[in-house]
């Protein structure tokens, strides 16, 4: 690859994961008016099914190759559970039993739960520059969202824990599935995954499916519920999977620091909150630390050009 090739799909990469920070930051407000009127059991059922149908639909009419050997197949199937059935259980659960503030609290630790597991698991190194790119991002986090502020008590406890869990297992499918995904196609992949993962999900929260009265919830929620299928759900995971071919699982998961940003933009736009200096500071350092991680990895086929002699 020429480097005006990689800087080209260095681009497409940044792009790609900016693009699914924005669909994740709206999805908190939309999950919190879906949750309002759907039982996340039967929210969860509906998500990923639907999530799955949408996604086969998509491989077949673009002709892409779904994954055959059973080795890959197999991989899959346990991919599914930890960034599907898992992730979406512990993050619908979660949220209906805690606040915004604090989902999007627990889920900023993503990146250093993903550095985490990668390091244990000798999938990447630890560097100084990355080092810094995350204490620099954390920064930032916490001086936008103001943790001070969110009192963790017993009525929150259970939903904060489940939120945990899902920021712990989503971090555990971004490292272990990359080799895979570099190797297969990322739809047809994902497709997959999400079929396995309608099957314990529905297990789950089949009961409270059948008993859900769908006239009463209103046309505002299924919109929202068809914006959350369609984008943070299908479309982000077919990025987040095209995207894991193509840079480091620590990389993709530090863009999840863009989404107090969102956040905050979102409520300025729509809550009328006030854009402060602290705001400010702290998405400069976001920003900062994101920037700085860029330099991991290279761009397959990009490589430092030898001194001349």
């Amino acid at each position: 690859m020429t480097a005006e090739a990689a800087a080209a799909e260095r681009a497409r990469v940044i792009a790609a994961l900016t693009l699914i920070q924005i669909f994740f930051g709206v999805h908190y407000l939309a999950g919190k008016i879906v949750l309002a009127q759907i039982p996340p059991r039967a929210w969860a059922v509906l998500r990923v099914a639907s999530s799955a149908l949408l996604l086969l639909g998509l491989t077949r009419a673009l002709s892409r190759r779904f994954p055959r050997a059973p080795r890959d197949l197999a991989l899959l199937a346990v991919f599914s559970f930890f960034g599907v059935a898992v992730n979406q259980v512990c993050f619908v659960e979660g949220l209906s039993r805690t606040t915004a503030i604090h989902s999007a609290l627990i889920n900023t630790l993503i990146p250093a739960w993903t550095l985490f597991f990668a390091v244990l698991l000798g999938r990447e190194a630890m560097t100084g520059r990355k080092a810094v790119s995350l204490v620099l991002a954390v920064g930032g986090v916490l001086l936008v969202i103001r943790p001070e502020r969110a009192s963790f008590s017993s009525s929150t406890f259970v939903g904060d824990v489940l939120t945990m869990i899902n920021s712990m297992s989503y971090s555990f499918f971004l490292v272990v599935s990359k080799r895979t995904m570099h190797r297969v196609d990322a739809l047809a992949a994902t497709a997959l995954m999400f079929v396995f993962g309608t099957i314990p999900i529905a297990l789950f929260g089949g009961s409270a499916l059948a008993h859900l009265d769908f006239a009463s919830v209103s046309w505002a929620a299924w919109l929202w519920g068809a914006f959350i299928v369609a984008f943070p759900t299908a479309g982000a995971y077919v990025l987040i999977s095209w995207t894991l071919a193509r840079a480091e699982a620590s990389l993709v998961a530090l863009f999840v620091y863009m989404q107090p940003v969102i956040a905050t933009i979102l409520g300025i736009a729509f809550a009328h909150e006030t854009l402060t200096p602290r705001t400010v500071f702290g998405a400069l350092l976001i920003f900062g630390g994101v920037y700085l991680a860029l330099g991991f990895p290279r761009p397959p086929g990009l490589r430092r050009a030898a001194p001349a002699s």
